[in-house]
């Protein structure tokens, strides 16, 4: 399997837009009534503030599969901990161990660090939820929208836990370029 990441550029920023509408449409979790141009618009204006360092601590990233643009991710690396803030593949390249990799990949990291890995799901995702447990993540609070999910990689980072932590808010998109309230992590089961 060969799966690269690479950072995301100006050049990136329709690609990446596309991943998330397409992933969000492929689900069923783009809301029928939504105006796709307003969102796309509003979209691809975040992501390129985003590629441009809005955002501290965050690497908005290109996933590339067979040397082919396979989808997006972002992650926000802070003293607090890491946080997976996006992840969505094309529907292509679902079900094929891409996103379980990531994730995999991530949770070395945070072992290495010896820091929490933190990622957030909305209620209305449950196989991405069950994906996420699967991978070891617990939850450990949760909003009207989304559960908050962690992963703690060292016995003495467990004594760090509080109820209902979670990453800080500017890990989150703004709500307006969302296919649905908290739309960011699109990532399906079919990862």
């Amino acid at each position: 399997m060969n799966i690269r990441i690479r950072p995301a550029t100006l050049e990136d920023v329709a690609f990446l837009a596309d991943v998330v509408m397409t992933a969000a449409v492929a689900q069923g979790r783009f809301p029928a009534d939504a105006d796709i141009d307003e969102y796309r618009a509003g979209y691809e204006e975040w992501t390129r503030e985003t590629v441009l360092g809005a955002i501290p601590d965050c690497d908005l990233s290109v996933i590339e599969y067979e040397h082919r643009p396979a989808g997006r991710l972002r992650v926000v690396r802070a003293p607090a901990g890491i946080t997976l803030a996006g992840l969505q593949l094309l529907p292509a390249f679902q079900n094929q161990r891409i996103g379980t990799t990531l994730i995999g990949e991530l949770k070395a990291e945070a072992e290495q660090k010896r820091q929490p890995l933190f990622i957030s799901v909305e209620k209305d995702n449950p196989r991405a939820q069950r994906l996420y447990e699967r991978m070891g993540c617990t939850v450990v609070g949760e909003d009207e929208q989304e559960y908050h999910l962690a992963y703690y990689p060292a016995a003495e980072n467990r004594e760090a836990r509080t109820e209902n932590q979670e990453p800080r808010t500017e890990n989150r998109e703004p709500q307006n370029h969302r296919p649905n309230s908290r739309q960011e992590k699109v990532l399906s089961a079919e990862c």
